[in-house]
């Protein structure tokens, strides 16, 4: 892709990504709660997301990073009491960058130390390297060289960098450092007969969480010999990650154990599959149309991926409930809304069921999703 045309790109997305949201009013955590895990795993991705300005080297940010996940992880509660935190945070940063690039933890079930999830955060949204990367980099494609796929399974070359990078981070922090996950999760075999994982991830974490099931499946041999491990997928808001060889290939490996979860109104999901994308640009008629730039880039889009075939694992699940958001009146507002707030509206992570990221490991607090237009119903 054209470094013009990716950069084009990025500025749509970043104006999605910051798009306006309703006022936020307080909130005061909830009690009695018994959350689903469809939610349990959401809290936790949109926690990840967590100490994305942290500035430093990949050990001083990890470190910093450390103890505020373990309080966020307490403090929300969808998660506190049922998940704490087992290995990570892990962080890595493109050579050259201020902010890092990729993150991502794994936390145990305390009633049953066999439960882990593993949570790969989305886009640094401020990381102007991961977007040219990891989400854009998709006009190019490598094989899939794991396990037995059918010949033609591909990638792209972003989630195969995205892949290669969660391998071998290694955090200096946490409860075990200077191991990766593969080093970890063989470590746990010690203790436990079989683990219980479940990986989820949001946006590019939702393309990177199934994508390193897969790979978790395929070498399983090398931190579980019995084989008996179960793994679990959880993906929010993913763009495709290869082709349709590569997506039946990893249904059939892991597709019963895969949880899609998307919006209808997101068009994250609707990348990078040509025919998809060619409803990006009507999403929101009539009451709101994409400018003449946008439809322009998205026609861009859909030219330069038109010959690869992108296609969503698991395409016949269906979409959670969607409402559009009367408060935005642009594209990029909406497009922004839809991909956070329309998520957490959907699966109840709103008002006092999910609380703002506002510790000290953020230096422009987020706020939660705390009003949820009426359904459309």
């Amino acid at each position: 892709m054209h470094l013009r045309t990716r950069i084009l790109l990025i500025g749509l997305a970043l104006a999605a990504s910051l798009g306006c949201r309703p006022p936020q009013a307080a909130v005061t955590p909830a009690a009695g709660l018994n959350p689903s895990p469809r939610q349990q795993m959401a809290a936790l991705a949109f926690i990840s997301y967590l100490g994305e300005t942290v500035t430093g080297s990949d050990d001083e940010v990890e470190a910093k990073l450390y103890p505020c996940l373990e309080k966020e992880l307490a403090k929300q509660p969808i998660t506190q009491g049922r998940w704490a935190l087992a290995w990570g945070p892990a962080v890595y940063k493109f050579a050259g960058a201020d902010l890092d690039d990729n993150m991502m933890y794994v936390v145990r079930d305390p009633k049953n130390a066999g439960h882990l999830a593993i949570v790969v955060r989305g886009t640094n949204g401020k990381a102007i390297l991961d977007w040219l990367v990891e989400d854009f980099d998709v006009d190019d494609q490598v094989s899939w060289e794991y396990g037995n796929p059918p010949s033609g399974a591909k990638i792209s070359k972003g989630t195969s960098e995205g892949l290669k990078i969660l391998q071998t981070m290694t955090p200096a922090s946490g409860p075990v450092p200077n191991q990766t996950l593969g080093q970890f999760l063989a470590s746990q075999m010690a203790s436990n007969s079989e683990l219980q994982i479940d990986v989820v991830g949001h946006s590019l974490g939702g393309a990177l969480s199934p994508t390193l099931a897969l790979w978790l499946a395929e070498t399983q041999p090398t931190w579980d010999p019995a084989g008996k491990s179960e793994i679990a997928v959880y993906a929010l808001a993913g763009p495709t990650a290869g082709n349709a060889e590569f997506a039946a290939y990893s249904d059939s490996r892991i597709g019963a154990g895969t949880d899609r979860m998307h919006n209808p109104y997101d068009v994250v999901p609707l990348a990078w599959n040509d025919q998809s994308l060619a409803t990006m640009a009507g999403l929101y008629e009539p009451s709101i149309r994409a400018d003449a730039v946008e439809r322009g880039l998205l026609d861009g889009l859909r030219d330069l991926v038109k010959d690869k075939g992108y296609t969503q694992i698991k395409p016949s699940e269906p979409p959670l409930p969607g409402v559009l958001n009367p408060g935005v009146s642009t594209f990029a507002d909406e497009a922004g809304w839809q991909h956070d707030c329309g998520y957490r509206c959907a699966l109840g992570l709103v008002g006092s069921s999910f609380l703002p990221v506002t510790d000290n490991c953020r230096t422009d607090p987020k706020p939660a999703c705390t009003v949820c237009p009426k359904s459309e119903s």
